[in-house]
């Protein structure tokens, strides 16, 4: 599973009282592909964000009652300046959904 597959949730599960969702981007933000990069992001983030507002998690949990979730993102290429702007504004609207973004930068390249 990944960014491409936009109606996907990667990753679901829970601690405490957070429902916690994961996404994992492979893709970089390369030139021209920048734009087409958050146009997709933005598609896979709303849907995780149907899925909380629809309670589609309640098959998963029928018994959990939830008081927040967070949508954790890992990206294997470094973000650009927008994507975080992206990022920030976005958790700044869903703030009164007790829905928030993480976000990460997987270095699987590096040496240990």
């Amino acid at each position: 599973m990944a960014i491409t597959e936009k109606d996907t949730i990667d990753s679901v599960a829970y601690e405490n009282n957070t429902l916690i969702m994961q996404l994992y981007d492979h893709l970089d933000f390369e030139g021209k592909f920048e734009y087409d990069h958050l146009v997709m992001l933005q598609d896979k983030l709303n849907t995780y964000i149907w899925y909380v507002d629809s309670k589609q998690y309640q098959e998963t949990y029928p018994d959990k009652k939830f008081e927040n979730f967070l949508i954790k993102i890992f990206f294997v290429c470094e973000i650009t300046e927008l994507c975080e702007k992206f990022i920030r504004n976005v958790n700044l609207k869903l703030q009164k959904s007790n829905i928030h973004i993480d976000w990460f930068v997987e270095k699987y390249n590096e040496k240990k």
